[in-house]
């Protein structure tokens, strides 16, 4: 059996499943504080399932409306590059949402081209002479985000290294754990990161004290925003990647219930109709949260567009219609004929069956094509072993996605490799997760090279 959470505020919703069949669908729990409303949740769910809660193997919370909500921590800026911006109209401007968090923001010269070479040599000197000053504060938070991190994190690692050498007890996020092609979104990326680091691990830390109280042989994760789950601990770690999950939860678990692991999903709920496209039981995704002409969050995000009237109808494309709205007295728009009532909280049945995830993207140099396929065969089993990592059987894991991109501006002997994995953990079958087909990977002959 699994479990799907979904905090907001002080309330905790929960979804049990045996398989893909719902077993126990709660009404939501409010508490005078969210602790309180997870422990209610957790005793009353124990007292139902009786002896069956030796069934229960994981459980799986959405945090993402918690993360949102939270005030972020302040946090240093430390930016790396082989000289300052020349003058204010050169400086890295940052969403308003998140402007406001940078208390300081430090230079340090240095940074690397698209191929590793270090663009100048790194000013690890007067960074230390600077170190004393910038520890001395309140701010426990640092974001660290060098130019060309993508084919180089040297600088980055060794600037952290420097400051944990001197205060171990300090929140660091280095912006080379997040793929963009772009300094920008992987400096906003590293910062809001690190600023919601601290929320990370409070509700790290509250969830499994209280999963351990009350189902001590049950593993804990969390929900990520495309469509998979990583371990608790990691929440304190890359919170980021818990903030916007409710999206791809939906289309995985609309496409659950309705048995369709690959196809066109459409939501359609109180607030408008939606379409996304799952693949291989999980939804395709795009590496960046796009925010208009603002700095773009580099998080891998399920792809979730509006439905339209000029929305293109693909009778070859196994779709689900997903009716989520409270009421259903009404038809739907667009002639959309619904095949998924709203018998259940679809977001959740996602957050219950989740396959573990993990990520391998970056930068190769390659000198033809049986270089290529070398690499990207190598990144491949590199997404496989970081999933294992992460808790997964090597037996139960799965390649979802594994592309190649050019890189713009004449690179030719550079590409960027794009590999998604899946698994599961040892004991459970895919019985009991998200239908994930044994399937040729989302690749180049699809026509994914760009």
């Amino acid at each position: 059996m699994r479990i799907g959470l979904r905090l907001q505020g002080t309330s905790c919703r929960t979804l049990v499943l045996d398989g893909h069949t719902v077993v126990s669908a709660p009404a939501e729990v409010h508490g005078s504080n969210l602790a309180e409303a997870v422990d209610t949740t957790f005793e009353e769910l124990r007292h139902e399932l009786g002896a069956e809660i030796t069934k229960v193997t994981d459980i799986t919370a959405d945090v993402g409306r918690v993360l949102a909500a939270r005030k972020l921590a302040p946090v240093i800026a430390i930016r790396i590059s082989p000289r300052p911006p020349a003058d204010a109209f050169h400086v890295t401007g940052l969403p308003a949402l998140v402007e406001p968090v940078v208390a300081r923001t430090v230079h340090v010269g240095g940074g690397h081209d698209l191929r590793g070479r270090p663009l100048a040599p790194l000013g690890l000197e007067a960074f230390l002479a600077e170190l004393p000053d910038i520890l001395s504060g309140e701010v426990r938070n640092i974001a660290i985000t060098s130019v060309g991190s993508t084919a180089s994190k040297d600088h980055e690692t060794r600037i952290a290294d420097a400051i944990l050498s001197s205060d171990s007890e300090m929140r660091i996020s280095i912006s080379s754990d997040f793929y963009s092609s772009v300094f920008r979104d992987r400096d906003y990326t590293a910062i809001l990161n690190s600023a919601l680091m601290e929320t990370g691990e409070d509700l790290a830390a509250m969830l499994e004290a209280s999963g351990r109280r009350y189902f001590p042989s049950a593993t804990m994760w969390f929900a990520k925003n495309d469509g998979g789950r990583a371990p608790l601990a990691r929440l304190a770690v890359i919170p980021i990647h818990g903030l916007r999950p409710e999206p791809a939860m939906q289309i995985l678990g609309a496409a659950t219930l309705a048995g369709a692991p690959d196809g066109e999903v459409v939501i359609c709920t109180d607030s408008g109709v939606t379409v996304g496209q799952i693949r291989g039981g999980l939804p395709a995704t795009r590496s960046v949260i796009r925010q208009g002409y603002e700095a773009s969050l580099a998080s891998n995000a399920a792809v979730v567009e509006p439905y339209t009237a000029d929305h293109p109808v693909r009778p070859a494309v196994p779709s689900v219609i997903a009716d989520l709205r409270s009421g259903q007295d009404t038809p739907l728009p667009f002639g959309l004929v619904p095949t998924l009532a709203a018998a259940h909280d679809a977001a959740q049945v996602g957050s219950a069956v989740a396959p573990l995830t993990a990520w391998i993207d970056r930068l190769e140099t390659v000198s033809g094509r049986a270089d290529l396929q070398l690499v990207q065969r190598r990144a491949e089993e590199d997404a496989e072993s970081a999933a294992v990592q992460s808790g997964a059987s090597p037996g139960l894991t799965r390649i979802i996605e594994s592309n190649v991109y050019a890189m713009p501006y004449g690179n030719p002997g550079i590409v960027r490799i794009r590999v998604q994995a899946a698994g599961e953990v040892s004991g459970d079958t895919f019985e009991d997760a998200a239908e994930i087909q044994v399937r040729a990977p989302f690749r180049v002959e699809e026509g994914a090279i760009r």
